[in-house]
């Protein structure tokens, strides 16, 4: 599509380097040109090689497929339509777009993403045991949390060796896969701190924002990017997926829960700030530990108090990295009553 906005050429090529690589030299040859095409498995290398032929991350474009409703909606779908849409809203600048990270952003979401997996696998794993254990009325031998004490462990083996059989071999499987996940973790860990120690981000976050630690700061940082590209507070809070859905219309408004569009690592990471704050006993932490506490007797749930406290956090993120010097915790939580001033040091 040309600046007048009319089509100048029409193609097809497989997912291939050298096939891409001779599209832009047939068509782009010394132009500056736009590309733009749907996220999908095969983003990262397309992204990599068009922004290294067209000379700059700002001529590509990386379309939010789900937000297009003119192609996720539509009745005609097809690759030629679809390509069409995407080059007309390139083209009117209203193409909705998702981030790329590069560099060390890049390899840090890979290393936290994947310390998350195994984290996951290492739950499942556990979970496995104790329903073995309950099968057979030891339920209350491993309770929660207690995998990686080691008189938690001699009482399963001990249980798995008087079971016999199958369960015997699966309870000691999974404590040997447990045993190889806790390896891996400690692996992506230590690569997380290293890809992290030349961030300034990752330490502004967790020397200034209660509730966050390496793990923590590493998460919010590789799946945010740059926060600074964020216009506001509320944007950093939509792009988490943390505000709530809206259906309104004629004057009358409809409000649903937490939309759930973006990253679910980052909204787990929010989320386990909050929750770490409310363990602190002094600091900044104590304007979102009674924050909490209001939410939680007027929602009158626990959970949609959390949520609400994990988006005050993203909106608390933003104002630090916006604001600097002048952030303050009392802007986004409010004050404290005197007799949680006289408890704990703020």
């Amino acid at each position: 599509m040309n600046r007048q906005g009319r089509v100048v050429a029409n193609g097809k090529i497989r997912a291939e380097h050298e096939e891409l690589k001779e599209l832009v030299r047939e068509h782009v040859g010394r132009k500056k040109t736009h590309a733009a095409f749907e996220a999908s498995g095969y983003s990262l290398w397309v992204f990599d090689l068009l922004c290294n032929l067209l000379k700059g991350a700002e001529y590509v474009h990386v379309a939010h497929a789900r937000s297009i409703r003119a192609i996720a909606n539509s009745q005609h779908k097809n690759d030629h339509n679809d390509a069409w849409w995407l080059a007309y809203l390139a083209y009117e600048g209203r193409l909705p777009e998702v981030y790329v990270p590069t560099g060390r952003i890049r390899e840090l979401r890979v290393a936290t993403r994947e310390r998350a997996a195994l984290i996951h696998e290492r739950t499942r794993t556990v979970k496995r045991i104790r329903a073995h254990l309950r099968q057979v009325g030891k339920g209350r031998t491993l309770r929660a949390g207690s995998i990686r004490t080691t008189k938690s462990r001699l009482a399963i083996l001990e249980c798995s060796e008087a079971m016999g059989g199958g369960r015997e071999i699966a309870i000691k499987q999974a404590l040997e896969h447990i045993d190889a996940l806790n390896l891996q973790v400690a692996g992506w860990e230590e690569r997380m701190e290293e890809l992290s120690a030349d961030l300034p981000a990752v330490q502004a976050l967790q020397a200034r924002i209660p509730g966050v630690g390496p793990v923590l700061s590493a998460t919010i940082v590789a799946e945010t990017g740059p926060i600074e590209r964020f216009h506001s507070p509320k944007a950093l809070a939509r792009y988490a997926g943390l505000t709530p859905s809206e259906r309104s219309s004629g004057g009358q408004q409809r409000n649903g829960g937490i939309t759930k569009e973006g990253s679910a690592q980052l909204r787990w990471a929010l989320v386990q700030a909050v929750m770490g704050a409310r363990r602190c006993r002094k600091g900044p932490g104590l304007y979102l530990t009674h924050w909490v506490n209001l939410k939680c007797e007027r929602l009158g749930g626990k959970k949609m108090a959390l949520v609400a406290g994990a988006r005050k956090i993203a909106e608390a993120i933003w104002r630090l990295f916006h604001l600097g010097e002048c952030f303050s915790f009392r802007r986004p939580f409010g004050p404290i009553p005197a007799e949680m001033l006289a408890n704990g040091k703020v």
